[in-house]
């Protein structure tokens, strides 16, 4: 899934994001974090207002 971070435009996966951004956060590693971080910038935002 392509996401677009909503501060700085940066298209990103959000595996990628899982993987590089959210590192050591037990809520991304076991998939119930509801927010999704922009790997440029940092920018956490919610994942279900993307939808």
């Amino acid at each position: 899934m392509v996401l677009t971070c909503p501060k700085c435009g940066f298209k990103f996966d959000l595996s990628y994001s899982r993987a590089f951004s959210c590192q050591g956060c037990p809520y991304a590693t076991f998939g119930d974090c509801g927010y999704v971080k922009c790997p440029r910038c940092g920018h956490e935002f919610p994942l279900n207002k993307l939808f």
